[in-house]
């Protein structure tokens, strides 16, 4: 199965502790876990992904707050506000609240 376009979602932050490389895609993340045959493996490539999609939700969300204020945000100020948002969506992808990652890992299991 081939999975194409999605190298262009990823976050441009380090990857979490203990994670796969980010650059390494998702294509070849999910490719590896399919020839695996691991349940494991497509979990995880599956919580990746899901963790990717919230992080780009709060990146697009971000976005729509003005920026206005006394003090202009300095380049440290958005660092540390990409980090935080790379954080958060990985801790919502672990609780599995949103259920994404299961109904992903579901539709690749059934291949």
């Amino acid at each position: 199965m081939k999975i194409n376009g999605l190298e262009a979602v990823l976050p441009q932050t380090p990857p979490v502790e203990g994670a796969r490389p980010v650059e390494e895609g998702f294509k070849e993340i999910f490719d590896k876990a399919l020839a695996s045959n691991e349940d494991k493996e497509l979990k995880e490539a599956a919580r990746q992904l899901e963790a990717m999609f919230i992080y780009q939700m709060f990146s697009q969300m971000r976005k729509t707050v003005d920026k206005g204020g006394l003090l202009e945000q300095s380049m440290g100020e958005e660092i540390f506000t990409g980090m935080l948002d790379y954080e958060i969506s990985s801790k919502a992808a672990e609780t599995g609240k949103l259920g994404l990652a299961e109904i992903i890992y579901q539709q690749f299991a059934r291949k």
